[in-house]
């Protein structure tokens, strides 16, 4: 099955720098897992990025928006060089460049399907320094994502939500929901998976 979609006709995030105090800065992006082929394979298997529209997921997306109080949710399947989002809350679906993206570094950080990433201000957190998605903007402080995690135990890609206000990192009951509703996102994607 081919998955090859033409670049989004925004900016080319792999040039992109941002002057600082001490010069010119280049942003860091995610690296890739030694595990990264059978995760795309995987990715491929799932049929999640031939998925639109589905009123199941995008349930999910507001209910994480509504419960965790966030402008933004999304379902993000993370593949190759970009992120889709298939499913959204507060913002576009569609591709975005991997380079700059959250859920790039959030499955690198997560190994079970209880995990979850949270970044409670992005603008304070080194690891994000010069990011590309944070320069100029005023959308994106808070982050926090959990694992789509599939029956071989490789990740998708990641439920996340994500606030313009930075904010506590998460609370246990909150982490534990967030994890749930990954996990619910799982079993749809399971079942729109195509024959």
């Amino acid at each position: 099955m081919s998955l090859a979609l033409s670049q989004p006709p925004w900016q080319d995030l792999s040039t992109h720098t941002r002057r600082t105090r001490m010069g010119v800065t280049i942003y860091e992006p995610p690296s890739r897992s030694p595990e990264e082929p059978r995760r795309e394979r995987a990715v491929e298997r799932s049929g999640a990025l031939l998925i639109r529209n589905d009123p199941q997921l995008q349930a999910l997306v507001a209910e994480a928006s509504a419960v965790l109080h966030t402008s933004m949710a999304a379902v993000s399947i993370v593949y190759r060089d970009w992120q889709y989002l298939i499913a959204a809350e507060g913002m576009p679906t569609g591709p975005y460049s991997r380079r700059a993206s959250l859920c790039g570094h959030a499955i690198l950080a997560t190994d079970t399907d209880e995990d979850v990433f949270c970044i409670p201000d992005a603008w304070r957190d080194p690891r994000f320094a010069d990011n590309p998605m944070l320069a100029g903007t005023q959308l994106l402080r808070f982050y926090a994502g959990a694992p789509l995690v599939d029956d071989d135990g490789l990740t998708l890609g990641m439920l996340c939500v994500i606030d313009s206000t930075p904010r506590d990192p998460l609370r246990p009951a909150e982490r534990r929901r967030l994890s749930e509703l990954a996990r619910l996102a799982v079993k749809r994607l399971e079942q729109l998976r195509p024959a």
